[in-house]
């Protein structure tokens, strides 16, 4: 069995790359990752999940051209808010596309049909839920591989929005009722991710009961996500 230690490394270290090099990774690794992932746990063991593994440039490049025609739209409705709030100002959303430069990437796509592995009133009751969270487990499986094989890995989860969703459908051949979920960005990182916060503990662990002293009100949430998460926000929501 892998040690404690090992693990507790590998998921301290293991942050989302935005530029990587145009270094190929060898099928044989990318094989590995996939061994690893196949052992995902899911609802019902219904393990939900098909995987494209995307490598011609071409393709990237197109992927990419699709993200950011999606990200107009959501800079636009990004507008509707507040603009002490936005991400972004008018028109200008990150338009950092450095995945195109990763040497594969990994479309996970999902079967909602699988909800049948569940017991009627679990299907009923949560089933899609049930889908969404195996697919969860199975791409941040992925990343914890890719990372223990010393690669750089990114979320691209913007995948998942109806736009991109039907255009990469269209390019990558994905009939229905298969959903795309998430892209793994898999390569060789080009930049050095920088600290993230992280809570403590004693922050979110409560025992045996929910402690009333942790309880956060509306306002210390405020002030959390504009102090620990998004500081580039000018003054709390």
């Amino acid at each position: 069995m892998a040690g404690y230690d090992e693990l507790l490394a590998l998921v301290q270290q293991r942050r989302s790359i935005r530029r990587f090099r145009r270094d190929p990774v060898p099928d044989e690794v990318i094989h590995k990752l996939i061994e690893v992932a196949r052992y995902a746990p899911s609802a019902g063991n219904a393990q939900p999940w098909e995987f494209i593994v995307v490598r011609e440039q071409k393709t990237k490049d197109r992927i990419a051209e699709i993200y950011l025609e999606q990200l107009q739209e959501k800079a636009k409705v990004e507008e509707l808010r507040p603009p002490e709030y936005r991400f972004w100002g008018k028109d200008s959303p990150s338009l950092s596309v450095g995945f195109r430069d990763a040497a594969a990437l990994i479309v996970v796509i999902g079967d909602p049909r699988l909800v049948d592995a569940y017991p009627l009133r679990t299907k009923l009751d949560k089933g899609p839920q049930h889908i969404i969270s195996s697919l969860a487990n199975v791409v941040v499986t992925l990343h914890y591989a890719a990372a223990s094989l010393g690669l750089a890995s990114q979320y691209l989860s913007d995948s998942g929005s109806p736009f991109m969703e039907a255009m990469l459908k269209d390019l990558l051949g994905i009939p229905d009722p298969y959903r795309t979920y998430e892209i793994v960005c898999l390569g060789y990182a080009d930049m050095a991710p920088s600290a993230r916060y992280v809570r403590s503990p004693e922050e979110f662990v409560h025992w045996e009961r929910f402690d009333p002293i942790r309880r956060r009100s509306d306002a210390d949430v405020r002030e959390y996500i504009q102090s620990r998460l998004r500081p580039q926000f000018k003054k709390v929501l």
